[in-house]
Order: C-alpha cells, then structure tokens, then sequence
C-alpha cells in the first residue's frame, strides 16, 4: 500500500481516493492506492508503487520513498504494509477503473483536535472466524469525507511519526 505525500502551500497533504461504487469489496470506501501482491511483483514496495500506477496513475518513478510505516492486519486477515512516498506536485493524477474520486488532505487539518475521533468495537470475528478481538476504530471528518478504519488507522500512524 502507498501512503502519498504531495508538497502544496508550504505543507503537506495524504492524497487519498474513493474507492469506486461498483466494486465488490468495499465500494464507495476511502482508501490509499494499494492491493494485493501480484506474482510478478517482485517486492512489496514495487506492488505498492504498480498499485499507485494503476489507481491514481501515478509514475513510480516520481515517487520518493520516505520510509514504512507498521504492517497492519485487516479484519479480513491480510497483512498490509503501507510504504510513505513524496510524489511531485507537478503530478497529474487520473482515476483508474477501481477509483471514482482522488482528493487530497491537508495534514495540518488532520492535526486539528476536532477532526480525529475513536471509538472500540469489542467482539469482532476476524475474516477466517480464529478468534475474536477488540480493536480501536479511527476516524476522521473533512469536508464531506468520512475517513474511517485502516485507512483512518494508517493517518494515525503517519501522525505519530511525525
């Protein structure tokens, strides 16, 4: 998974998508570019730069990679790991056929105390029924955009770090 980075007005801001509405697994959710690990790839940051080729159109090449934040487990029981890259603001980003919005956060607005809440969600089954959990569920309101789940949980990674 890439973490995008863009330099605008003298700060920083996650560029984030809405996944499209008519896909099977999560539509319509806010999500970083990234996915599953083809065969070809042959690491997992060159499936995250490809997964940012193919959602947002991003040129790997462009991209800085500024370092890895935590692998994080999905309900479903995948491991995610999310690699932080620089892109150039000159970059013209388009949506890929899994994509329907790309947007961008101010990270100074993230930083706002009223802007990030949490809240546990106790007896969760992961995705292949082995055990129950709790867990602590992030979320963030801009604009119209309600950022939620690992998506919100990976923003409060980046936060700490900063």
């Amino acid at each position: 998974m890439l973490v995008p980075l863009v330099r605008r007005d003298g700060g920083y801001e996650i560029v984030l998508t809405r996944r499209a509405s008519d896909l099977r697994r999560q539509p319509g959710d806010i999500a970083f570019p990234g996915g599953m690990i083809d065969p070809e790839d042959p690491s997992e940051l060159a499936a995250a730069l490809r997964e940012g080729r193919e959602e947002i159109g991003l040129d790997p090449a462009g991209v800085r990679v500024l370092g890895r934040l935590d692998d994080r487990l999905t309900v479903q029981g995948f491991r995610l790991v999310p690699f932080v890259g620089l892109i150039p603001s000159s970059a013209v980003l388009r949506a890929g056929p899994e994509v329907d919005e790309i947007f961008e956060v101010p990270l100074r607005m993230l930083l706002l105390p009223d802007r990030e809440t949490t809240e546990v969600q106790r007896g969760k089954r992961l995705g292949d029924g082995s055990a129950v959990i709790s867990r602590v569920v992030f979320r963030y309101r801009y604009r119209d955009y309600d950022i939620w789940g690992l998506t919100a949980r990976l923003i409060r990674d980046l936060l700490d770090v900063l």
